[in-house]
């Protein structure tokens, strides 16, 4: 994506002040902002916008912001939500993060957190899925996730070409395309050539050789093959568990305005599930949403033996000294965020 365009935003929220505040210092960075007092207001002006980020205080009147995430994504996928709230509703960060937003930053806020998080978006490349197939965009979009990229769903080409030529997209992947929709992949190679397009599909397709952007995939697919195409980055990538989510996101926050990669998982559960462990530099664990901590590091070395596991406890533990010797890093809480950073550095 250029980055000289400057990303369109959002901010929802009840408080006035905070409205103003916020898209005040939005606008003095170059940033176009719109602003809506509560979540139907926020689904109103997306239906009649293209917003590229939405900012989401969790606790609104009438619509909270979970509610207004889920039905904006029916309306605009590509628009990446960030949740902000100043209460502990934990099951409601939860959950908003388990339906993709991107993060959640804690009231009262340092403007800095948001300005390095709209550049943390700003500076992340995006990958379009155009696919009818739930099964084989879950699995494109949790390969692109896992290679730092912000995944993008769409059914047609038809709904997803304002988005195309807005964000230019550094993969495009399209899963079983129709034959009228040749002649479009055709022109969007042709008129974007730093993107890569990739054809999944049981058909022949000899008709793109002549493109070196597209590349033709054969059904079935499966995660080494994806993983082959995110081969690019080289960006080292920390894979963070936690069971506090809002803990967890201002920890990878700190990680990624070093420079790194990151991810971040409610549990084993889901990062065994979704990510590419062999692709993995670093995992980062809060020690209590870990019920088997040794159990969980002999099956992440198994898949990935070079990987550096950093574990967080907030208690004295019985497997501190065993955790030692396998080489896994301890760090206690509170602890400040340049201390796990130090351990990062030097592994």
């Amino acid at each position: 994506m250029n980055s000289e365009k400057k990303l369109s935003i959002l901010i929802a929220d009840d408080e006035e002040g905070l409205r103003f505040s916020l898209a005040s210092i939005l606008e003095m960075e170059g940033y176009p902002v719109q602003t809506a007092g509560d979540g139907l207001e926020a689904l109103e002006l997306v239906k009649n916008n293209s917003f590229d980020i939405a900012f989401f205080d969790i606790r609104m009147p009438g619509m909270n912001g979970v509610e207004a995430f889920k039905k904006i994504k029916e309306v605009s996928s590509e628009t990446i939500v960030v949740m902000m709230t100043a209460y502990a509703m934990n099951d409601l960060i939860r959950e908003a993060l388990k339906e993709g937003a991107f993060a959640c930053i804690s009231k009262p806020f340092e403007i800095e957190d948001v300005l390095n998080t709209v550049k943390e978006i700003n500076s992340k490349k995006t990958g379009l899925i155009i696919s009818r197939d739930r099964a084989i965009e879950n699995l494109i979009e949790n390969n692109l996730k896992s290679a730092g990229f912000i995944p993008v769903s769409k059914n047609d080409f038809k709904s997803c070409a304002a988005f195309i030529q807005r964000r230019e997209p550094f993969f495009i992947f399209a899963v079983e395309p129709l034959r009228g929709d040749y002649q479009t992949i055709k022109e969007i190679a042709s008129k974007m050539p730093g993107s890569s397009i990739v054809i999944i599909t049981s058909d022949e397709c000899g008709v793109f050789k002549e493109f070196k952007n597209i590349k033709c995939l054969k059904m079935p697919i499966n995660k080494t093959i994806l993983s082959e195409l995110f081969s690019h980055s080289n960006k080292p990538f920390a894979a963070i568990i936690g069971s506090d989510p809002i803990w967890s996101n201002n920890l990878k926050l700190a990680v990624i305005a070093k420079g790194y990669e990151s991810a971040y998982y409610a549990g084993a559960k889901s990062f065994f599930e979704e990510h590419n462990i062999e692709k993995c530099n670093f995992v980062i664990c809060d020690a209590s949403a870990i019920a088997d901590i040794e159990g969980f590091c002999g099956k992440v070395k198994e898949k990935n033996p070079g990987i550096k596991i950093i574990f967080i406890f907030d208690f004295e533990s019985s497997v501190s000294d065993s955790l030692k010797k396998l080489d896994i890093s301890i760090l206690r809480k509170p602890f400040d965020s340049q201390e796990l950073l130090t351990i990062m550095e030097k592994s």
